[in-house]
């Protein structure tokens, strides 16, 4: 478990010694074993299985989730802080990234981790939900965790039983996969008019039109959302060495 008190230590980041620890381990790996654990990897769209393959991927590609899930979190409708407590559902959860960052997002508002009263973890890989859910166990000390192990197309709605009125609906790297269908979410989302939902997309930006549409593709089919936040960036518009696409939606009654 983790034992962190970010009103102690404001200006050391959750996330970063989680990146730190995981890069330390690999760098003891032999420079095979390390060019061999990348190429598992897949880019990133790999189902990750092992131990060191978790570690690789925090090592290989954490900085870069880090930075886009923050610029997800500042872009957040400010309504949402004033809300006594939240739930988050996280759809392809991984070891639980999206929301360690989130700690570190609230830590930087001063907000205690209680604000969030549950987190609800999906993800088809059984040692991702067991790594997310240690991982957050020593963080959200106070909140309800729940790991489900399904992929999007066998989710059903008595897995989303959120326990507050305002829930965070986080997609992040897993739209723009292959295998990513969404049409079971999709309907989920559509037909929930009990809660004030907030969905979260975020992924790289291809330039391809394929990949480089399937947010859009997946946004277009909400039912009773609005856009409220929308950004773009292919590697080569900007500085960052990473390429950017996120979309932030809420129910229209919100």
């Amino acid at each position: 478990m983790l034992n962190y008190t970010p009103k102690l230590q404001t200006s050391i980041l959750l996330f970063d010694q989680i990146i730190e620890k995981a890069k330390a381990d690999v760098k003891k790996l032999s420079k095979v074993e390390q060019l061999k654990l990348k190429d598992e990897l897949d880019h990133g769209a790999h189902c990750l299985t092992t131990k060191k393959q978790l570690k690789m991927y925090l090592a290989s590609y954490g900085e870069i989730h880090q930075a886009k899930l923050m610029r997800c979190y500042r872009n957040i409708p400010s309504k949402v802080w004033c809300e006594s407590q939240i739930t988050i559902v996280d759809y392809g959860c991984g070891q639980g990234i999206a929301e360690i960052v989130f700690a570190d997002f609230l830590s930087s508002k001063w907000i205690e981790y209680n604000f969030v009263k549950d987190i609800i973890l999906i993800d088809p890989s059984r040692i991702c939900l067991m790594q997310s859910v240690e991982y957050l166990s020593g963080v959200y000390r106070d909140s309800d965790i729940i790991g489900i192990q399904k992929n999007d197309k066998q989710i059903s709605e008595d897995d989303l039983m959120p326990k507050s009125n305002t829930v965070i609906h986080i997609l992040s790297n897993i739209v723009d996969l292959d295998n990513f269908q969404g049409n079971r979410i999709l309907s989920l989302l559509n037909e929930d008019k009990k809660h004030n939902n907030i969905i979260i997309c975020v992924s790289p930006y291809y330039q391809e039109d394929s990949r480089g549409k399937r947010i859009d593709e997946f946004c277009s089919k909400l039912q009773g959302y609005r856009c409220v936040y929308k950004f773009q960036k292919h590697i080569d518009e900007w500085s960052e060495k990473y390429s950017c696409q996120i979309r932030i939606y809420e129910s229209l009654y919100y």
